[in-house]
C-alpha cells in the first residue's frame, strides 16, 4: 500500500505540468487531474493507517490549517441562507474541493513522520524538480510555436491574449511565474547546502534546474513574478547567505540591462505605481496595472457591504456578476487580483487573519529551525519560507495563494515544515 501511496503522490506532483489543458468533464464541473488525484490518494493514505497505523498525527501547522478550514466552514454557514442557495451549493461544492487541498498539508506530515529513510522526502523533491523541467519545455514550445494567444483565439474562452510570453500549459504568465518563484527559491537553498558540503554532482545538478527556472521565469515577463522572487530571494540571504541577495540583484539588473521589454515594464510598472500614490499625476496606469487596481476596489466594495463573514468561500464570481463587473464565464471572476482581498471578501476579517496565522506559525517554526544552522533540513526550512514569503508577496497582485495548480506545492511544503 505504501508504494501505492507513493506512486499516487508523485503523479500528484506531476500533475501541474498538464496545466490549464487538461480538464475532465464530470458532474458539471472540469476538473484537474489533480481534482481526481487527491480523493484516491486519500482513500489509499486512509486504508494504510487503518490496516498498519492508526495513530493520528497533527503538527503545529496541521492545527493552524485546521483552524482556518474551521473558520471558512462557520462563515460559509452563516452565509448559507443569506444569498441564492443554488449560488451557495455551488459554492460549497468548491470549499469541499479545497478541503481535499488542505488535507495534502496533513497527509505530507503524516507521511514524512512514518518515513526512517527519507525515501518520500526525496521522492517529493524529485518530482518537484521534473515538474519545473517539464513545465519550462512545454514553455519552451509554446513560445516557439504558439507565441500569442490572440492568434489561437484563446480570449473567447475568458484568456488574456498574451503576446510573446512564457505560458506554457497554464495559460497565464503571472502564475506560472509565481510557481517558479516559489519553486526556484527551494532549489537555490537547496543547492546551498550541496555546496557547503562540497557535493558537486548534485550542487550542478540543482544548479543546472535553477537556471533552467530562471531562463523560464524571465520569458514570462511577470513583474509580480519578478518581485516574488526578489522577496524570497531576499528572506534566504538573511537566513543563509547575505551573497545571495547580491546574486540576486545581479539577475535583475542583467535582465533589465539586456532587455528591453524587461525595462519597458519595469519602469511601466514605477510609473503606475507613482499614479497609484498620486505621486506623478501625469503617468497614467498601464492597462495591467488600471485592471488589478479595479479588481482590489471591487473586492473592497465587497468587503465594506460584508467586512465580518464576508459572502461565503467562492461565491465571489456570483456577486461580482451581480454587482455588474464581471462574467461568470470570465476566468478572472472567480477572484479578486489578490489572494488576502478575497479571501476577507469571501470570509470575513475571521477568515483573513485565521489565514495570516497559517503564515505567522510558518515563519516562526521555519526560522527557529534554519537560523544559524546547516544541516539539510535547515536549508529546506529556509528554502520553503523565503519561498512562502515571495509567494505571498505575489498574491497581493494574483490569486496564487488560491490557486489549485500552486496549492498542490503549497500545501505540500506545509506538511515538510511542519516535520
Amino acid at each position: 500500500m505504501q508504494t501505492i501511496i507513493y506512486a499516487l503522490f508523485g503523479l500528484l506532483l506531476l500533475s501541474p505540468v498538464t496545466g490549464e489543458l487538461l480538464r475532465i468533464p464530470l458532474l458539471g464541473f472540469d476538473l484537474l487531474p489533480s481534482d481526481l488525484i487527491i480523493p484516491v490518494l486519500l482513500v489509499a493514505w486512509g486504508i494504510d493507517k487503518v490496516q498498519r497505523d492508526r495513530t493520528f498525527r497533527l503538527g503545529r501547522m496541521g492545527k493552524t490549517v485546521l483552524f482556518f478550514f474551521t473558520v471558512l466552514v462557520i462563515t460559509y454557514s452563516v452565509n448559507l441562507f443569506r444569498f441564492d442557495i443554488g449560488e451557495m451549493i455551488s459554492a460549497g461544492a468548491y470549499l469541499a474541493r479545497y478541503a481535499l487541498y488542505l488535507s495534502l498539508a496533513f497527509v505530507t506530515f503524516d507521511l514524512l513522520q512514518r518515513d526512517k529513510r527519507h525515501r518520500f522526502l526525496k521522492l517529493i523533491l524529485v518530482c518537484v524538480g521534473a515538474s519545473l523541467v517539464l513545465i519550462s519545455i512545454l514553455g519552451f514550445l509554446q513560445l516557439t510555436y504558439f507565441p500569442s494567444f490572440l492568434e489561437l483565439g484563446m480570449d473567447v474562452f475568458g484568456w488574456d491574449p498574451h503576446i510573446g510570453r512564457m505560458l506554457s500549459t497554464w495559460f497565464d504568465p503571472n502564475y506560472l511565474g509565481g510557481y517558479l518563484a516559489f519553486v526556484i527559491i527551494l532549489f537555490v537553498s537547496v543547492a546551498l547546502h550541496f555546496r557547503q558540503t562540497k557535493d558537486r554532482k548534485m550542487f550542478w545538478g540543482i544548479s543546472i534546474l535553477v537556471l533552467i527556472g530562471l531562463v523560464s521565469l524571465y520569458l514570462t515577463y511577470s513583474r509580480s513574478a519578478a518581485l516574488a522572487f526578489l522577496v524570497g530571494m531576499g528572506i534566504l540571504s538573511l537566513l543563509k547567505s547575505r551573497k545571495l541577495l547580491a546574486a540576486a540583484a545581479l539577475v535583475a539588473l542583467l535582465a533589465f540591462g539586456f532587455s528591453a521589454r524587461v525595462e519597458e515594464r519595469t519602469l511601466d510598472a514605477i510609473d503606475s505605481g507613482k499614479a497609484f500614490l498620486g505621486l506623478d499625476s501625469q503617468k497614467p496606469l498601464d492597462p495591467t496595472a488600471e485592471l488589478r487596481v479595479k479588481s482590489w476596489q471591487y473586492a473592497t466594495e465587497i468587503i465594506a457591504d460584508h467586512p465580518w463573514v464576508g459572502i461565503g468561500y467562492n461565491r465571489y464570481k456570483y456577486e461580482i456578476n451581480n454587482r455588474g463587473y464581471g462574467l461568470l464565464s470570465d476566468h478572472a471572476s472567480s477572484g479578486s487580483d489578490s489572494t488576502l482581498l478575497t479571501l476577507w471578501a469571501t470570509s470575513g476579517i475571521f477568515g483573513l487573519l485565521s489565514f495570516l496565522a497559517i503564515g505567522f506559525v510558518a515563519t516562526t517554526i521555519a526560522f527557529r529551525r534554519s537560523w544559524k544552522r546547516k544541516d539539510f533540513k535547515s536549508h529546506l526550512d529556509a528554502g520553503l519560507l523565503a519561498g512562502f514569503g515571495g509567494i505571498m508577496t505575489h498574491s497581493i497582485f494574483v490569486n496564487s495563494l488560491l490557486y489549485p495548480l500552486i496549492m498542490v506545492y503549497l500545501l505540500v511544503g506545509i506538511g515538510i515544515l511542519d516535520e
